[in-house]
């Protein structure tokens, strides 16, 4: 006699779908690029900030709640355009050795959820003209591409 799961257990399989681990990052646009941050490196978003010993590199300080906090303006490392723009927000977030680290930025960011699946790499001939604090290529589901940034390395 034929069991009668039999049947069951050898039928095709349903296909499964693989969910890929995705990562949340914090999103920005400096210039016409976009680029993107790990979010759990973000300690908070400030806006109307005041920055002061301002250097001809884009580097700054800003006082917030009683820590002194070194600011990088990435336009001036990464945007080839001169063009001046207001600060309003500034991300900070975690640098080097924990350091507190702050981006100034002319928008609110933007949170993403992004699979690991969609981290692509940059191809070498490109990547010659770029610092190396840019670390991947970032393709949205929505076709918006973002530059992700290695907070070490900045």
């Amino acid at each position: 006699m034929i069991n009668p799961n039999y049947n069951r257990r050898f039928r095709s399989k349903k296909e499964l779908t693989i969910r890929t681990q995705s990562r949340k990052l914090l999103a920005f646009e400096m210039g016409r690029e976009k680029y993107a941050i790990p979010i759990e490196r973000v300690q908070r978003v400030i806006p109307e900030f005041m920055p002061y010993g301002v250097l001809s590199t884009g580097q700054s300080l800003v006082r917030h709640q009683e820590e002194t906090i070194a600011v990088i303006d990435l336009s001036k490392l990464f945007v080839s355009s001169n063009t001046e723009v207001d600060r309003n927000y500034l991300i900070i977030c975690y640098g080097k050795e924990k350091e507190l680290l702050g981006i100034p930025l002319p928008e609110m960011p933007k949170i993403l959820e992004i699979g690991e699946d969609k981290f692509g790499e940059i191809p070498e001939s490109y990547r010659q003209n770029l610092d190396h604090a840019i670390e991947k290529l970032i393709h949205s589901p929505d076709g918006v591409e973002f530059f992700y940034l290695n907070l070490d390395k900045i």
